[in-house]
């Protein structure tokens, strides 16, 4: 056992014992006694094969006593048991800071240090201190037993995914070890390698293969598996394509499964998942890679593929590589059966296209696919029939009516958007219209309302005056002059309700009537209006989706206002002949005075009619005309808002229409303009299923003979 092997496993003290049979402890401790008699003496030696023996027998205490006093070259060895002993005594923040503290260059203690430390600290929880312990261990002393081992399961119990496979790759490079590529492919194989670039695995897939060729091709389809659906995909195709060309191929190598693989890659771009742009500047490269592939196994696949791309995109591949790949497809011996890959072809497009109802003919009969079904009941009727050339025929045809349906769409959206502006337009014209005439109605029926008003307010204000004042008759030489201004006051009264019953009323009906008839011819007018104009529209909309509906209720409510109102005069007697004005207070006064003289009568009753007859009833008569109006005054203020009902519902059938038809167009624009702005989404797939379809073309090909024009 080495000396380093004897300071690990704490057995340095046999060294000292030798094969002395007596009790260790005596034999050290006589040993202790003989050095101290010597002139110069040392007793770093024993004291650290004491503390190995108490260490032993679980006395700890006296161990750290006996290593503490270690000044040494084995004084590094002595801390560091000294900090074993302290975590056997559960005394860790002690232990952690002794280990922490020692200064070695020896890499055998430094790694025991650290597994120690390791060990302390997965005990602790402290899992960030555990984790940069063994990483160091790992970087300075990889070989040292179980340190890479203790790594992994560490990582794996932590799930420190990324850790494990840094390990994994590092150990398999420095080491040439399939073990830890076996362990690196297990950890793709699970997810677990998704916080990596593509470019990594490079130099060890590079190691893979010169290890073993079988082990490579499985590492590579493994890579393959985890990035084909991730967000990497296309770094780890540019990846693959630099590992291939850089790569050297030998003869004696089997490429068969990475032929596949190749195929698979290829697929996998022209899918239609990418846009043109997005995988472009990677199939040269991997078309090249894969003849050089194809040398070593079936150059079919490859070339029908090369001479598909180069279809559609002759700037882009080699010459050489495109007449390589025409003689080879047209030399080969391949089977020309491509229906179970056609049908994949077909059942791709019809479910990218399943949006959209696709025409088609099948064997000169009208076919029509719609629904699920539909593709389920055609596609193995196809699968039974066996038929790869009129498949292809199909398809071709089907990818034709999509294109030709894509641009059928646009012109139908630039259509209907200029049909949208056109009726917006005139919807717009007939709001405003509708506006002016809701506006002049109003003005021509609450003018013709004001005027006849108007009329009946002079014709009354002019005709109680006269009325009251005609009641000077009413004075006589026989009249009891002490009450008459009461009789007067109550005949004026008398009269003027006689007239407002009997003139007054029956002319406001007539005059009522002129102006209903006349609101009611305007409202007909308008109403002609507003069907000629639904008319128009509707023959632009090519139905009749506009019906102008007027409320013609409000002339029958307008119609009940009137009968109402035009009923019966509510009067309100008047204080007309009791006032104290100067002239009636006289009379009044000499009524009292002179009344029972009759040398006076004559002159009373000259007074009494002259006073009747001047008298000013203008006051009297605005009042009376006031109170007979007041109801027509209420009238009046309801007019605007009655009118602006009769034209309510025209007006919102409008401008729902235009508020409808602007969603319409506003669609339309979008539409269009995501059609125009991100043409890719489209035509990028479809060109994809074209080159697909392509290179089934191309392999259905038997001889160079039959070459089919890309045109």
């Amino acid at each position: 056992m080495s000396l380093e092997e004897q300071l690990i496993n704490k057995q340095y003290f046999e060294n000292l014992i030798e094969h002395n049979g007596n009790n260790p402890v005596e034999v050290l401790g006589e040993l202790f006694f003989e050095e101290q008699k010597q002139e110069v003496y040392d007793l770093s030696y024993i004291r650290f094969a004491q503390g190995e023996l108490y260490y032993r027998f679980k006395d700890y205490e006296a161990a750290i006593y006996k290593w503490e006093n270690i000044k040494n070259e084995f004084e590094p060895w002595a801390k560091k048991n000294m900090a074993d002993a302290y975590v056997e005594l559960g005394l860790y923040p002690n232990a952690e800071s002794i280990y922490t503290s020692i200064v070695t260059d020896s890499v055998i203690l430094n790694t025991e240090i650290g597994l120690q430390l390791f060990s302390l600290y997965v005990k602790l929880g402290t899992l960030e201190k555990a984790d940069s312990t063994i990483k160091k261990v790992v970087t300075i002393n990889p070989d040292y037993p179980s340190v890479t081992a203790l790594a992994r399961t560490f990582y794996e119990e932590n799930e420190d995914w990324k850790s494990a496979v840094e390990l994994a790759v590092s150990e398999g490079k420095r080491q040439d070890s399939m073990q830890w590529f076996s362990v690196l492919k297990s950890y793709i194989d699970q997810g677990y390698a998704e916080k990596f670039t593509p470019e990594f695995f490079e130099e060890p897939l590079l190691t893979v293969k010169v290890i073993s060729h079988p082990q490579f091709g499985q590492l590579l389809f493994s890579l393959w598996k985890h990035y084909v659906n991730d967000k990497q995909y296309l770094e780890w195709v540019n990846s693959f394509n630099h590992l291939f060309k850089e790569m050297e191929l030998l003869d004696e190598e089997q490429w068969y499964e990475t032929n596949n693989l190749f195929n698979e890659v290829f697929f996998s771009l022209i899918n239609g998942k990418y846009y043109i742009h997005e995988i472009k500047p990677l199939i040269p490269g991997l078309l090249h890679n894969w003849t050089k592939i194809a040398e070593f196994s079936n150059a079919t696949l490859v070339s029908a593929a090369i001479l598909a791309w180069n279809d559609h995109f002759p700037e882009a591949l080699e010459q050489t590589m495109v007449e390589k790949a025409e003689y080879s497809i047209s030399r080969e011996s391949h089977s020309n059966d491509t229906v179970e890959d056609g049908l994949q072809l077909l059942t791709d497009i019809l479910k990218w296209g399943e949006n959209e109802p696709v025409k088609l003919e099948w064997e000169g009969e009208p076919l029509f696919i719609e629904g699920q079904n539909d593709v389920k009941d055609f596609l193995q009727s196809l699968q039974e029939m066996k038929q790869s050339e009129k498949l292809l025929v199909l398809i071709k045809n089907l990818l034709d009516t999509l294109l030709a349906k894509k641009a059928e769409q646009k012109g139908e959206l630039r259509e209907s958007i200029a049909w949208n502006e056109e009726v917006l337009s005139k919807l717009n014209g007939a709001v405003n219209q509708l506006d002016d005439l809701q506006f002049t109605k109003n003005n021509v029926i609450t003018k013709a309302f004001q005027s006849r008003k108007n009329e009946m307010r002079e014709t009354i204000q002019s005709k109680i005056p006269e009325i009251l004042q005609g009641c000077a008759e009413l004075v006589h030489e026989d009249s009891d002059f002490k009450n008459l201004h009461v009789k007067i006051n109550h005949e004026m009264n008398q009269r003027i309700q006689l007239y407002l019953n009997e003139t007054a009323m029956p002319l406001l009906k007539v005059k009522f009537k002129e102006w209903y008839r006349k609101a009611e011819l305007e409202f007909n007018e308008s109403k002609r209006f507003m069907d000629e104009m639904s008319d128009g529209l509707n023959q632009l909309f090519g139905d009749d989706m506009l019906k102008l509906q007027c409320d013609f209720q409000v002339l029958n409510d307008w119609k009940r206002d009137m009968e109402r109102m035009t009923s019966y005069a509510a009067f309100e007697k008047e204080n007309i002949f009791l006032r104290f004005t100067p002239s009636q207070f006289l009379l009044k006064s000499a009524g009292k005075l002179f009344g029972g003289l009759s040398q006076n009568k004559g002159f009373l009753v000259s007074q009494y009619q002259k006073a009747i007859e001047n008298e000013d009833f203008t006051e009297v008569a605005e009042r009376i005309a006031n109170r007979f109006l007041q109801q027509l005054d209420l009238f009046e203020r309801t007019l605007e808002r009655d009118v602006s009902m009769f034209f309510d519902s025209p007006m919102d059938v409008l401008k729902v229409s235009v508020e409808k038809l602007k969603k319409e167009k506003e669609g339309n624009e979008k539409e269009l303009h995501m059609l125009n702005s991100s043409p890719e989404k489209f035509y990028d797939p479809v060109t994809l299923f074209q080159i697909r379809h392509r290179q089934l073309e191309w392999l259905n090909i038997r001889h160079a003979s039959t070459l089919i024009d890309p045109a």
